[in-house]
């Protein structure tokens, strides 16, 4: 999940970004989707609502998950309760792998891919498809 400029990146401690992690965090690609987009937010209870939206044919597909989220170390677990609305529980586990304030980065460990996010507003939208297609 995530989008990360390039530069001096000053690592947090774990337990600065397990305070911090809390907002919305707004990244691009998904595993076989390098044009996908995802929108995370982390509530500072360990709830987190992610939307994702696909571009097919300039045409939007989104879709929902929700569920809790937790940091211990530099390990990231995401345990996903709903898809859509449909209950349909699965655990998805991270590394963080640099963090500040803005952004930060982080490998799915099951396929070893890489998320960067940045930092975004509660007001942010996804880009439309057309913009990105």
């Amino acid at each position: 999940m995530k989008a990360f400029a390039f530069g001096l990146v000053l690592l947090a401690s774990p337990a600065t970004a397990a305070l911090s992690l809390p907002g919305y965090w707004f990244g691009t690609s998904q595993p076989g989707d390098k044009s996908a987009m995802y929108i995370d937010h982390m509530l500072p209870n360990g709830e987190i609502h992610s939307r994702f939206r696909t571009c097919i044919k300039g045409k939007p597909e989104d879709d929902a998950e929700d569920g809790n989220w937790s940091l211990a170390g530099d390990i990231l677990t995401v345990g996903v309760i709903t898809h859509d609305g449909l209950f349909m529980p699965r655990t998805d586990v991270y590394r963080i792998t640099a963090f500040t304030a803005d952004s930060f980065s982080e490998v799915y460990l099951r396929l070893n891919f890489p998320y960067r996010s940045r930092r975004v507003d509660a007001k942010f939208q996804m880009p439309s498809c057309e913009m990105v297609s």
